[in-house]
C-alpha cells in the first residue's frame, strides 16, 4: 500500500504526463469559478494519478477530492458513430497494466471523496463516472458519451444519462456488464458533483463497518467489490441535484434519523427488507412501463388482493400485471424460478386463482443484479398440482418467458381464453 499526502488506503499510483496538465487546470479553475478555492493540489509537483484536491467552497466546508481523471476527445474514429466523445481508461501502457490489478482507492472514513472524471479541455465539459461501478479500473477500454449528452450539458451545466457499460476482454470483464451512469456537468458545479457524489458513495457502500471491512480487504488483494448503488436510484438522485443540494428527505425528518439509519433499519430486518425489495421492483416495473410505446397508459394499484398494476393497450384492450421477484437460488440447469402465490393467508388461499391477473412481471435483480424483468401470460403458468384451477407455488423462469411486454403482447390470442384448469 503506497502513501500519497497521508492517504496510505490509496492501493496504487500511475505515473501521468504533462500533457494532462490542461484537464487539471480545467478541474481546479473550475472550483475558482463555482466560488471556491483550492486550498492545495498533488500535481504537478506529483505527476501521479490519483491527484489530491484540497478545496474550499464559499460556505468555507473543506473538501479532500481523491481525482482519476481521464481525457475526453471530440475525434472522428473509423467505424465508429461521428456524434461520439470518446475517452480511454488508461494511465501509462495498457498493454501491460490491463491484466495486473487496478483497484480505485477508497477513504475507508469517507472524508475524502474519490471522483472518476473524463474531462474534455475543449469543451470544457466534465463528466462523472461511478467510482463504485469503476472500482477496478478496466486498463484500455474507451468510454463514450453523444452529442446530445454534451449539448444538455452546454445548455443547462447538469445533465445525467445511462449506457451500456464496456466489458474489458481480460480476467476483469467477468464482473463488467450491465449499465453505468454518467453525470456530465460545467466546471463551475465540480463542488456540487463533489458533494452529489459523497452522498452518492455513501448510499452505494453497504452501511457501517462492514462496508469499510470489505473495502480493505479488496483493496489489499487487487479485487473490485461488488459495492454500488443502483444505476436508477443513482440518476433519480443526479436529478434532484440539479440545483447542487438535496434536502432532508420527509422521513429523515419525521423519524428523527438519518437516511442511512433507515437503510440500516431495513438491512437488519429480514421482512421489511423483503417488502422494500417488492416495492422497488415495482418501481423499476413502473418505470418500465412508462417508457413503453406499446401501452397507451398505466396505473398502478394499492390495494390487498388486488395485482400491481393495471395497463391500457392502444387497441384498447385493459390487462393487469402481477410483480414479484425471483428468488436468489437457481435450478441445477441455471434456470431461475420465481414464487407466484400470495404473501398473506394460507393453504389454497395462497394459491392465485387463474383470473387473478392477466401477466405475471419476473424481477430479476436477485439473480442478475440489473433491474430487468420477464415476462409471461398468467394463463400458461404451471397450476397447482392439487387444483388445477390454482397457480403453482414456484414457476421456472425458462424459455417460454420473454423479455419485453411487446414481445408477450404478439404472442397468441388474449389473456382469459384458456388456462389449464379449463375444461
Amino acid at each position: 500500500m503506497e502513501e500519497l499526502a497521508g492517504r496510505s488506503y490509496i492501493p496504487k499510483r500511475y505515473r501521468i504526463s504533462k500533457s494532462r496538465t490542461p484537464v487539471v487546470d480545467l478541474l481546479l479553475k473550475g472550483i475558482e469559478d463555482g466560488g471556491g478555492r483550492v486550498v492545495s493540489s498533488s500535481f504537478p509537483a506529483k505527476r501521479l494519478a490519483p491527484i489530491l484536491v484540497g478545496a474550499e467552497d464559499g460556505d468555507n466546508h473543506r473538501y479532500g477530492l481523491l481525482v482519476y481523471p481521464f481525457t475526453t476527445t471530440r475525434r472522428a474514429t473509423r467505424n465508429r458513430p461521428a456524434t461520439e466523445h470518446r475517452f480511454q481508461i488508461r494511465y501509462g501502457d495498457p498493454e501491460r497494466v490491463r491484466h495486473e490489478p487496478n483497484p480505485v482507492g477508497h477513504d475507508p472514513a469517507g472524508v475524502d471523496i474519490t471522483l472518476v472524471l473524463a474531462v474534455d479541455p475543449e469543451t470544457g465539459i466534465i463528466v462523472g463516472l461511478d467510482p463504485l461501478v469503476y472500482a477496478q479500473l478496466p486498463m484500455g477500454i474507451s468510454g463514450y458519451y453523444r452529442d446530445t449528452n454534451a449539448e444538455a450539458v452546454r445548455v443547462t451545466g447538469w445533465a445525467w444519462w445511462a449506457r451500456e457499460k464496456t466489458r474489458p476482454r481480460t480476467a476483469q470483464g467477468e464482473a463488467w456488464d450491465g449499465l453505468e451512469s454518467m453525470v456530465g456537468f460545467r466546471p463551475d458545479r465540480l463542488l456540487d458533483y463533489a458533494r452529489f457524489e459523497a452522498l452518492a458513495t455513501s448510499l452505494g457502500f453497504d452501511t457501517g463497518l462492514r462496508a469499510v471491512q470489505t473495502q480493505r480487504a479488496a483493496n489489499q488483494a487487487g479485487l473490485a467489490t461488488s459495492l454500488g448503488f443502483d444505476t436508477g436510484l443513482r440518476l433519480s438522485l443526479a436529478e434532484h441535484f440539479v440545483d447542487g443540494t438535496i434536502g432532508r428527505h420527509d422521513l429523515e425528518t419525521l423519524y428523527g434519523v438519518s437516511a442511512a439509519t433507515i437503510l440500516d433499519i431495513i438491512e437488519s430486518n429480514f421482512r421489511l427488507g423483503v417488502a422494500v425489495r417488492g416495492s422497488v421492483a415495482e418501481h423499476h416495473l413502473g418505470n418500465l412501463l412508462d417508457g413503453d410505446p406499446c401501452i397507451a397508459g398505466y396505473e398502478t394499484i394499492d390495494e390487498d388482493g388486488m395485482p400491481d398494476f393495471r395497463i391500457w393497450l392502444g387497441d384498447g384492450r385493459e390487462l393487469t400485471i402481477e410483480c414479484k421477484n425471483a428468488l436468489s437460488e437457481t435450478y441445477k440447469d441455471g434456470d431461475a424460478k420465481v414464487e407466484t402465490q400470495k404473501t398473506r393467508d394460507s393453504g389454497a388461499g395462497r394459491k392465485y386463482a387463474y383470473d387473478a391477473f392477466d401477466i405475471v412481471a419476473a424481477c430479476m435483480f436477485s439473480v442478475t443484479k440489473r433491474w430487468t424483468f420477464k415476462f409471461k401470460w398468467a394463463r400458461d403458468l404451471t397450476p397447482w398440482t392439487t387444483d388445477n384451477t390454482r397457480i403453482g407455488a414456484i414457476q421456472r423462469i425458462d424459455d417460454t418467458w420473454v423479455d419485453s411486454l411487446d414481445d408477450l403482447l404478439k404472442r397468441e390470442a388474449p389473456p382469459h381464453e384458456r388456462h389449464p384448469g379449463d375444461s
